[in-house]
């Protein structure tokens, strides 16, 4: 069979062996567009519904997606990575696994949709009725795309993946904005949820030219077992927005809402940065698992570009919310700055998170990460708990605090993987650090030199400094690490 156009019908479905380097880097580039495409369009969306719809409108929909999230992270998808860290796979592991998927799938769905009426009778919003059963079809078109996608990752086809990503981002912005210009108002936000999820999946079915045969194995299911079951484990803890639905029942519809705007940006930025780190970085060292030297230089090289890239843009956006928030977005959003700073505070951790979940995962430790998630996740539900009597802003921060404290953890698996000790591992993020430390300073000497200013050009004029005095000082401290990112870009094989 073939799968991605990249593997001829006799062949295994084996890791990419050779050209591993020039591969990872195209792959990191379509990567960066398939990420761009969904945060433009994204961004361009939120824009146009955050000043038609207010907080109130906003929760409820982010309520009825967290709830169909819900729905897909109890889906067994992760055998779809078992599929890219297993050394050989066959087609009778391909079969297996969608019919896995898809059947869970449908029972889910069922379920949402059985549920929908008294949740949304207990939450004293009819409207959830209908929005939940809508929103939560999605389930079903996200569990026949884990194949798929699953192939086209492993054969590190990442411009395939880029451009299915990118039409489908097409399709759902364009429906969502011709549904909010014709006064539908958030059934608009919530169409283009659905929409990405269906055309995502026809896409994935037509880039990886694979269809699944009506055949299952009980042995083959066996056989990635383990590893899957950890792997849905993972995004279970991962995709389930505990948060959001704990803080819709608790704070109400208009908390949600401040609350999930915040965190919407902070996941456009994040999905902009770490989505051309999450396939890539996985699919690259799940082929090192026997070179440690190269697996350890890999992520080391990894984990520089992500922080360096990271470090300013969410810091850089803490600095100008003040004034970025009620420009982009309207002034009724302004109580949001805080929460949303508080988030960018989170995303230092974002590209760092990802890289550090492939890793770990990528060994074939899916277990160790799982077990990891659940302390993570058993601590966001008593934060949340404790402290939303306090308020959207306070809790926000709170559970910004709790993510630090557990990133330690993590800090110390992967510096276990890789060999080298924890200091050694925390040293890779000291010149970034310090970059965007002096970046910050310049920043808040910008705009308390301009603080009486027109805010567009206060805006401006902070952007502008920070980005020269972040690139001097990055240029100076890095050099020999930009020339290898340089060397990196330029290989030809």
């Amino acid at each position: 069979m073939t799968a991605a156009g990249a593997i001829e019908p006799d062949n295994t479905l084996d890791h990419v062996k050779s050209g591993r380097t020039v591969a990872a880097v195209r792959g990191a580039f379509w990567s960066v567009i398939s990420s761009f495409a969904p945060a433009a369009f994204g961004i361009l969306v939120f824009m146009a519904t955050s000043r038609v719809l207010g907080p109130a409108e906003f929760g409820l929909v982010a309520f009825a997606a967290s709830v169909a999230t819900l729905g897909t992270a109890i889906a067994p998808a992760g055998f779809g990575e078992a599929l890219i860290q297993r050394v050989g796979i066959e087609r009778r592991h391909l079969d297996t696994v969608f019919w896995l998927c898809v059947g869970a799938g449908i029972v889910i769905y069922a379920a949402l949709c059985i549920a929908a009426a008294p949740v949304a009778a207990q939450l004293g919003e009819p409207v959830l009725a209908a929005l939940i059963p809508f929103i939560g079809a999605r389930v079903i078109f996200e569990m026949a795309a884990a194949v798929p996608n699953a192939l086209l990752v492993r054969s590190m086809s990442f411009k395939k993946l880029a451009m299915r990503t990118a039409v489908a981002s097409l399709v759902a912005a364009v429906g969502c904005l011709t549904l909010l210009w014709l006064g539908f108002g958030l059934w608009a936000l919530a169409f283009s949820q659905l929409a990405t999820a269906a055309v995502s999946c026809i896409g994935a079915m037509v880039t990886a030219r694979w269809w699944p045969h009506l055949s299952f194995s009980p042995k083959a299911l066996k056989e990635l077992g383990s590893f899957g079951l950890f792997a849905s484990g993972n995004r279970l803890i991962t995709l389930i927005s505990v948060d959001q639905i704990l803080i819709g029942a608790l704070l109400g519809p208009a908390g949600l809402g401040i609350y999930s705007f915040a965190r919407r940006i902070y996941q456009i930025l994040s999905d902009l940065i770490t989505g051309a780190l999450s396939n890539v970085s996985y699919s690259l060292l799940s082929s090192m698992q026997k070179e440690r030297e190269k697996l350890r230089e890999a992520y080391g090289f990894a984990t520089f570009v992500s922080s360096v890239v990271s470090f300013p843009v969410f810091v850089g956006l803490a600095l100008i919310a003040q004034d970025f928030i009620p420009l982009a977005f309207g002034g009724n959003w302004t109580g949001a700055v805080i929460a949303v700073q508080a988030f960018c505070a989170l995303g230092l951790l974002a590209s760092i998170g990802v890289l550090q979940s492939s890793l770990v995962k990528s060994q074939g430790q899916a277990n160790l990460w799982f077990y990891y998630l659940v302390a993570k996740q058993v601590g966001t539900i008593l934060y949340v708990l404790l402290f939303h009597s306090w308020g959207v802003d306070a809790l926000t921060i709170a559970v910004v605090i709790q993510n630090y404290l557990m990133w330690l953890p993590a800090a110390y698996m992967v510096a276990s993987i890789l060999g080298v000790s924890l200091f050694a591992y925390l040293w890779s993020f000291a010149v970034p650090t310090f970059a965007t430390l002096v970046m910050a300073g310049a920043g808040l000497a910008a705009q308390h030199a301009l603080a009486d200013t027109d805010p567009v050009l206060r805006l401006a004029a902070t952007i502008g400094l920070c980005a020269v005095v972040y690139t001097l000082v990055l240029a100076v401290l890095a050099r020999r690490r930009l020339m290898q990112m340089k060397s990196a870009v330029l290989k030809r094989r």
